[in-house]
């Protein structure tokens, strides 16, 4: 994270970002309850929207589906309640090593994330791939 970013998040949402690099550092579907309610929207690229006790579950099949899925946590920014996070992820996808680029626009209140947008080119979890927003 550039010291611009920092400088300029408010101490919940550094919080929240300190958060999401530890879960990266040791992800699972439980450490989801550490952040997000059941009650939560999550809209992630690709699927029907899904509260937070799904997440949990969703999470440990996109882990299992996507052996060794590396999610690195590139830069962030605040704006009122929305947290902005930039990453790359990094995974196996049908045999091949790919990375990509996405964003993750979170709604918090009290430290939680009610809300999540998970944004990023899907056809990257193709069978054939293609190179999206990548590198």
């Amino acid at each position: 994270m550039s010291s611009t970013s920092a400088s300029t998040l408010s101490p919940e949402h550094r919080e929240f970002y300190e958060w999401f690099k530890s879960f990266w550092a040791a992800p699972s579907g439980q450490r989801v309850t550490e952040r997000f309610p059941p009650d939560a929207k999550i809209h992630f690229t690709g699927q029907a929207q899904m509260s937070g006790s799904d997440y949990v579950m969703y999470m440990d099949g996109m882990l299992a589906t996507f052996p060794g899925m590396t999610v690195t946590p590139l830069d962030c920014a605040g704006n009122g309640d929305m947290l902005y996070i930039a990453w790359e992820t990094s995974s196996v996808i049908d045999g091949k090593p790919r990375k990509f680029l996405g964003v993750d626009r979170f709604r918090i209140v009290n430290g939680m994330a009610v809300e999540e947008h998970i944004i990023f080119d899907s056809a990257v979890l193709s069978p054939e791939g293609r190179p999206g927003i990548d590198h």
